[in-house]
């Protein structure tokens, strides 16, 4: 009896080496893909990622990770023009990383996610006319987005776009544009056709869809052999 108890004593104080081991592994391996993350794409501070899956070392002795999530609170995407527009909450499931020369690079099998781009964020990108300019975007409902306008005399008025996506670039197309009186319908577009082209993915990963929400349009990306390069 004393040395059954000896024995599962023995095994519970390895279990609890083998787990700490595990857990300091991971630890580091997220710090590592943290960088590499950061240095491939240009994120910041706000980048976080965290390894999925138990135990984890033998993940690494088949240097194949089940999955990877990344967290980006926030970053600047290039904008027409030169300006920037800031994208929010990209987040990011890598399947099947595989780590290469000293854990310096990885590339996942295939990645999805998800990331916001702010109705005022998106406002940075719409084309400037001293005709008329767009005044605020925000959510129109049917999967459209509402677009407040105000031309030259002082007129207010309320368009619908659609939201469509083309080359990693989300396009916004007024519905209508001829229901604005005192301005042709080519003045119209040519203010409120706005795009924002989303820069800074890591290699592999593309932009997939985008449709409104209350908080801005939900991007939807995607892609296969995703590179991630320290």
């Amino acid at each position: 009896m004393r040395t059954l108890r000896r024995l599962l004593i023995v095994a519970v104080i390895l279990a609890a080496i083998l787990t700490g081991a595990d857990r300091l592994a991971v630890s580091i391996a997220e710090g590592q893909a943290e960088d590499q993350l950061r240095a491939s794409a240009g994120f910041g501070e706000s980048t976080s990622v965290s390894i999925t899956g138990f135990p984890f070392l033998t993940q690494i002795v088949a240097n194949d990770l089940d999955e990877l999530d990344a967290h980006v609170d926030h970053y600047e995407s290039a904008l027409p023009g030169g300006g920037t527009g800031r994208v929010e909450n990209l987040e990011l499931r890598l399947h099947g990383v595989q780590f290469s020369n000293s854990y310096s690079t990885a590339v996942a099998r295939d990645a999805s996610g998800t990331a916001l781009v702010p109705y005022a964020e998106l406002l940075h990108a719409a084309p400037m006319s001293d005709q008329v300019k767009v005044t605020s975007l925000s959510d129109g409902g049917k999967g459209r987005v509402k677009i407040a306008l105000q031309t030259a005399d002082g007129g207010q008025h309320t368009l619908y776009g659609t939201v469509s996506v083309e080359d990693n670039t989300l396009r916004l197309h007024a519905q209508s544009p001829s229901q604005v009186s005192g301005l042709s319908a080519n003045e119209v577009r040519s203010a409120t056709n706005i795009q924002q082209t989303l820069t800074r993915l890591p290699g592999g990963i593309s932009l997939k869809s985008a449709k409104p929400l209350a908080s801005g349009l939900e991007l939807t990306v995607g892609g296969s052999h995703v590179s991630l390069t320290g």
